[in-house]
C-alpha cells in the first residue's frame, strides 16, 4: 500500500491576521498547523487537498498571493511532537508533560499527548490563562472551558478544586485527544462535549481561550451565563485588541478587573459590574 503524500503550505502574513487564519485552517480540520516567525505552516495529505477551500480562507484575508506549497516526505506526526515537546513550568506549582518524561514533583502536574490538537501549554496565551487559574481559589466552582483543545485548561481547573468542568471544542481530534488526556490524569469532574456555541447554565468561571473575533462574538453570552461574582477569562489575542474588548464589556455591564500580559499577547479577566 502506497503512503500518503503530504504537501507543507506556507502563508505569509502579518501578526493581525495570523491567528485567526491559523484557527480557520485548524477548523477547517487541516493538520500540523503552526506559527514560524512571519509566516504559517501547515500540512494536509494530497487526497485530502482541497484548494478552493484554501483560497476560500485566504481570499478572506486577501493572502491569496501570499501562499506557496510544495510536496514533503511523510511525517510521524508522534515522532514529530515527541522531538520538540520539551516540559513546561509554570511558576513554582504546575508542570506540564508528556508521559515519557521524568515527574517534576511540583503540586500540579499535567501530563498529555497533544497529537493534532491545539494546545501543549507552550503558547503564551494558555501559559498565561494557566497562571491566572493558578492564582485563583477555584475551590468548589464551576467552570466552563470553550475551545478547550487538548484540555490542558480544563484539567488544571479540576486540579485546583474545580466542583465541575464543562470542556466544549468543535474539532473531532479535539474532542477524542481531551477524553484521552484527561483520563491520563484521573480527571473524574471533567464533561467534554463537542458543540459550537451551544451550552447552558450558569458558571463561576468561564474560559475563552480562542482569539479576538470569536470572543468579541461570545461575550454576550458569557455575560449572560457568568454568576454574579463569577469570572470571564478571555485570551487569544494581542495587547493591541484590548480596546475592543473595554469597549464591549462596558456596552454589557461588564468590567476588566485585571490583565496580564506575554510578548504581545493578552488575556484578561472580565467581571460583572
Amino acid at each position: 500500500m502506497l503512503k500518503s503524500q503530504y504537501l507543507e503550505f506556507t502563508i505569509f502574513c502579518n501578526d493581525d491576521t495570523k491567528e485567526i487564519v491559523e484557527s480557520e485552517l485548524l477548523f477547517a480540520g487541516f493538520e500540523g498547523v503552526w506559527e514560524n516567525n512571519d509566516h504559517l505552516c501547515f500540512y494536509v495529505k494530497e487526497e485530502d487537498l482541497d484548494m478552493e477551500l484554501i483560497k476560500s480562507i485566504l481570499g478572506q484575508y486577501h493572502l491569496i498571493e501570499n501562499y506557496s506549497y510544495k510536496p514533503i516526505e511523510n511525517i510521524n506526526w508522534n515522532a514529530q511532537w515527541e522531538s520538540s515537546f520539551h516540559p513546561l513550568t509554570i511558576g513554582d506549582q504546575c508542570s506540564i508533560r508528556a508521559a515519557f518524561h521524568e515527574p517534576t514533583h511540583l503540586p500540579y502536574d499535567i501530563i498529555i499527548t497533544p497529537k493534532m490538537s491545539f494546545g501543549t501549554g507552550h503558547h503564551q496565551t494558555t501559559y498565561l490563562v494557566a497562571e491566572i487559574l493558578l492564582s485563583l481559589n477555584l475551590e468548589n466552582l464551576t467552570v466552563l472551558d470553550m475551545g478547550c483543545g487538548t484540555a490542558i485548561l480544563s484539567i488544571l481547573a479540576e486540579k485546583l478544586g474545580a466542583k465541575s468542568v464543562l470542556a466544549i471544542d468543535n474539532d473531532d481530534w479535539a474532542i477524542e485527544n481531551a477524553k484521552e488526556n484527561c483520563l491520563a490524569n484521573t480527571c473524574n469532574n471533567i464533561s467534554i462535549v463537542k458543540a459550537d456555541a451551544d451550552f447552558n447554565g450558569q458558571y463561576d468561571i468561564i474560559i475563552s481561550n480562542i482569539n479576538r473575533n470569536i470572543n468579541l462574538e461570545m461575550l454576550e453570552k458569557y455575560a449572560s451565563n457568568i454568576n454574579r461574582n463569577g469570572k470571564i477569562i478571555v485570551s487569544g489575542f494581542y495587547t493591541h485588541d484590548i480596546p475592543a474588548f473595554e469597549i464591549l464589556a462596558h456596552t454589557l455591564g461588564l468590567k476588566i478587573a485585571f490583565r496580564k500580559e506575554m510578548n504581545d499577547w493578552a488575556c484578561l479577566i472580565i467581571e460583572p459590574c
